[in-house]
C-alpha cells in the first residue's frame, strides 16, 4: 500500500464516518465523493491525473475537495466523532494537497 492509496483511504472512511455523524450531510457528501474518486485514481482503477478544469490539474481540484469540506465540517461539528472524523478529513486532503504542489515544483 503506497502513501497515496493510504491517505485516500482513510479519507474515504473518515468522509462516511462524517457523513454519518454530521449535521450538514452536503459538505460530507461533497468529501465522500471526492475521497471515492481519489482512492480510485490512487489505486490504478481510473485514471483522470492528466485531466484540467480550465487549466487546474484535477489533481489539485480533489485534494481542495476534501479539505475545505473537512474544514468547514470541522467547523460545524457537534459530536466527538463528527469532529473527529472532520479533523482527518481536513487534514488528509491538506496533506494531499501539500503533496502534489510539492510533487509538480
Amino acid at each position: 500500500m503506497t502513501l497515496h492509496v493510504a491517505l485516500a483511504t482513510g479519507a474515504l472512511l473518515a468522509a462516511l464516518v462524517l457523513a454519518l455523524a454530521s449535521p450538514s450531510k452536503a459538505l460530507a457528501l461533497v468529501a465522500v465523493l471526492a475521497s471515492a474518486l481519489e482512492l480510485a485514481m490512487a489505486t490504478g482503477v481510473l485514471q483522470l491525473g492528466r485531466l484540467h478544469l480550465s487549466s487546474v490539474p484535477f489533481g489539485l481540484v480533489l485534494p481542495l475537495l476534501v479539505a475545505v469540506p473537512g474544514v468547514l465540517a470541522w467547523l460545524r461539528a457537534g459530536s466527538k466523532p463528527a469532529v473527529s472524523a472532520a479533523s482527518i478529513v481536513a487534514f488528509v486532503g491538506t496533506l494531499q494537497l501539500v503533496l502534489h504542489v510539492t510533487s509538480h515544483l
